[in-house]
């Protein structure tokens, strides 16, 4: 949406630019009767457009990047899962489960199947269930198990979004897991 917002702004921006008697006249001049703008009025009208363009061309650039940020994170996050990365996959509050090999390539290949949607969790706290996946890397991530969204969420640290796993097996499977 910011970059449709950017892509008008940039439009609007180019007008007063290449037009700065019309912007004046639409901004101003129909105020009074056989006015005529100053040529210090039609260059501050000139600069006003282009920091218009620049602020659309920035909006626009910056929507681009923070979507491919999120994409490149749920990406390393699958290929990491696909090479052999994992130390350990724990599941628990209070004394942890460590998963056994099987079960770990059971939910690795659950997760690889998913999609994995950004989700902004805000303030909100509750989980029927922890866990941790653990990276050979020293890196991890915080798993929430039927937390604020209802589903299996993933809290990267590093990450600007915490994602859920978009997995109805998944969830069956976490949920008697524990059972």
């Amino acid at each position: 949406m910011s970059g449709f917002l950017g892509a008008v702004i940039i439009v609007i921006g180019l007008v007063i630019a290449i037009w700065p008697k019309i912007a004046w006249y639409l901004r101003l001049g129909w105020r009074f009767k056989n006015a005529e703008p100053s040529g210090l009025a039609l260059g501050a009208e000139r600069v006003t457009g282009v920091v218009l363009v620049i602020a659309g061309f920035i909006l626009m650039v910056s929507s681009c990047s923070s979507g491919n940020a999120e994409r490149r994170w749920s990406e390393q996050f699958k290929e990491k899962l696909n090479s052999g990365q994992v130390q350990e996959i724990s599941i628990g509050m209070i004394n942890p489960t460590v998963l056994s090999e099987e079960e770990t390539d059971r939910m690795i290949q659950m997760i690889q199947a998913a999609e994995l949607r950004p989700f902004d969790a805000g303030n909100s706290f509750g989980a029927s269930n922890t866990g941790t996946i653990s990276f050979k890397d020293q890196t991890r991530v915080d798993m929430v198990i039927l937390g604020p969204s209802g589903g299996i969420e993933l809290h990267p640290g590093n990450a600007q979004s915490e994602y859920e796993i978009m997995s109805e097996g998944l969830k069956s499977w976490l949920k008697s897991f524990g059972n």
